[in-house]
């Protein structure tokens, strides 16, 4: 349903304030839309990174644990394969007022495995399988930060193009039907006061 507003020029000026006001707003949310991509764009490149080298990580493990188990039996890797860890922290920092997370995941440096029943490869190994559980978390924590700002730059283009072509559109036909309202208005004032002065000047002439 259409809103009533009054043809006033009063009320023509406070639509034309509200239509300023409406259009700095959709220029600050569509600044902030650009920010929140320039934030998203280098987190897909992080991404493939960290991804390629998680990748990597895990086939020079597997290549290093099939070297390992010809030496050693699979229940003694599994024995000796004990990396102590810390519980994971999950902090917050704050950017365009959104909460960004941030995984904190320190893994022990202690080596909690015989040195008489391993070789090199597992001195390797463990410090390969410490390298992968600390890019796996960052690899988790860059995803969550993509799927956040997905999020928030998919709420803002909602946003941007609802004041865009609904809002502000809206505003620019009701000022432009009280413009109309106000010119048949004016029109109608003159013809009425050509009327009258033509009416004054006929009794004038009598």
């Amino acid at each position: 349903m259409e809103k009533q507003i009054n043809p006033t020029r009063m009320e023509l000026l406070k639509l034309k304030k509200k239509l300023e006001v409406t259009i700095r707003g959709h220029k600050l949310l569509k600044d902030k839309q650009n920010e929140l991509i320039s934030l998203f764009i280098p987190l897909l490149e992080r991404y493939k990174t960290v991804r390629q080298m998680v990748e990597e990580n895990l086939i020079t493990i597997l290549k290093l644990y099939k070297r390992i188990s010809v030496d050693m039996h699979d229940s003694d890797i599994q024995r000796e394969l004990n990396v102590e860890s810390k519980n994971l922290v999950v902090s917050y920092q704050k950017k365009l007022g959104i909460d960004i997370p941030v995984y904190e995941y320190d893994l022990n440096g202690k080596n909690d495995y015989s040195l008489e029943n391993t070789n090199i490869y597992f001195d390797i190994l463990i410090k390969n399988i410490k390298s992968l559980g600390m890019e796996l978390i960052k690899l988790a924590e860059i995803e969550s930060q993509i799927t956040i700002l997905v999020d928030e730059v998919k709420k803002s283009r909602r946003r941007v193009n609802a004041i865009e072509n609904i809002v502000i559109e809206e505003i620019k036909i009701q000022i432009k039907s009280i413009n109309m309202k106000l010119a048949d208005l004016e029109r109608s004032n003159t013809i009425r006061a050509m009327k009258s002065k033509e009416i004054i000047l006929n009794k004038e002439k009598k």
